[in-house]
């Protein structure tokens, strides 16, 4: 697991130390390169597409330009009494996912006030509709209606390699044409991360497209203009102490879909207790090895991995099962297992599928409660 730090802007007062080495004295207009020549409206010469253009077509894929346009009415700043972070509305009638720590005091409580600014500079009072601080996610509601939601991606059509963009308030420079926020580009570094925070964010991405304080809260997106990830950490380099290039971290899609649904209808996350720990997604080299067909999918429970007088145990799971189904979600890695115990609650009693001996074999389990 990766031992993180949180990319929110902890106040304003640093900021004033960078700001004259990032204001830009360029006046000049820059000139468009791929501007067409001036052509009568009567020419019969046939445009040949260009190959972003093709692939544009086949794919579905937007430019970061067109991506970044149909991103910007969802993007929004939010400030504390600690600081500024960004979050993205998800749903039309005002409701704006960011991350728990974007909303919370250094005393560790929610904000007593919220400020939510969108991207035409309107300024609104954010109310908190609930935080996790397991997953890193809080919901905030401003009194709006109509507004232009980012659809929720999922984990597994997230590709390692594939493109994203991420878009916040880095840093919280100000100046520029028009929102202040920030664009950085890059890819897919990994999936199925861990985030050390509190308790271990399962099922996370890590991406070499530049985070910085104050995006925390912000949307990774795909090509497809969907939210792939919540910006909210980078890495320490553990030799040098620095902030490690190239690498953060964003809350996984399907997390974060789980955790805002419950976050919107009930204002809290009521997550269930498996009782199990050290364990990891089931590799084909490692099912063979235990007799299990290698395109079985499913977690490996380590040595140390069952909780003494937990669920797990109490129902007779063991160290060395290979969990593969939990009620009716299969689990494929971490993160689905992860994404199962936010959708089901403690005491709801669960059928548990787990390979042992090569053998599929099913249970009842009984659901804890977590300790918080």
């Amino acid at each position: 697991m990766a031992s993180i730090t949180r990319p929110v802007l902890a106040g304003v007062t640093a900021l004033f130390l960078v700001i004259g080495a990032a204001c830009s004295t360029n006046t000049s207009a820059p000139q468009e390169a791929d501007t067409a020549p001036t052509t009568s409206t009567t020419s019969s010469v046939q445009v040949t597409p260009t190959v972003a253009t093709q692939v544009k077509q086949a794919t579905g894929e937007l430019s970061t330009q067109d991506l970044v346009k149909l991103a910007e009415p969802s993007v929004v700043r939010i400030a504390t009494s600690s600081g500024v972070g960004t979050g993205f509305i998800a749903d039309s009638d005002g409701y704006i996912v960011t991350n728990n720590h974007v909303i919370q005091t250094a005393s560790g409580r929610n904000a007593a006030t919220v400020t939510v600014t969108l991207s035409d500079g309107d300024e609104v009072t954010g109310r908190i509709v609930g935080a996790d601080a397991r997953s890193d996610l809080a919901l905030v509601k401003i009194d709006r209606t109509g507004l232009k939601a980012l659809p929720i991606g999922s984990l597994e059509q997230t590709a390692v390699g594939q493109d994203v963009v991420a878009i916040g308030y880095a840093l919280d420079l100000t100046g520029g044409e028009g929102p202040s926020y920030s664009v950085t580009r890059g890819i897919v570094s990994a999936k199925n991360r861990a985030i050390k925070e509190n308790s271990p964010i399962l099922g996370a991405i890590q991406t070499d497209a530049a985070i910085n304080h104050g995006n925390s809260g912000g949307p990774l997106l795909n090509l497809f203009g969907e939210v792939v990830g919540v910006n909210t950490a980078i890495a320490p380099d553990p030799n040098t102490g620095e902030v490690a290039p190239g690498i953060g971290f964003a809350v996984g899609a399907d997390t974060v879909k789980a955790v805002y649904e419950q976050l919107k209808a009930t204002g809290k996350v009521n997550r269930g207790l498996l009782g199990i720990a050290d364990f990891e997604a089931l590799r084909p080299a490692k099912a063979k090895s235990l007799g299990i067909p290698e395109t079985t999918t499913g977690v490996l429970i380590g040595a140390r991995g069952v909780a003494s007088g937990g669920p797990a145990e109490k129902a007779g799971i063991r160290a060395g099962d290979v969990v593969s189904k939990i009620g009716s979600y299969a689990i494929k890695n971490e993160a689905d297992l992860a994404v199962a115990m936010i959708r089901q609650a403690p005491g709801e009693t669960v059928a548990v599928e787990f390979y042992r001996d090569g053998k599929k074999q099913t249970v009842q389990v009984t659901l804890g409660t977590p300790q918080q």
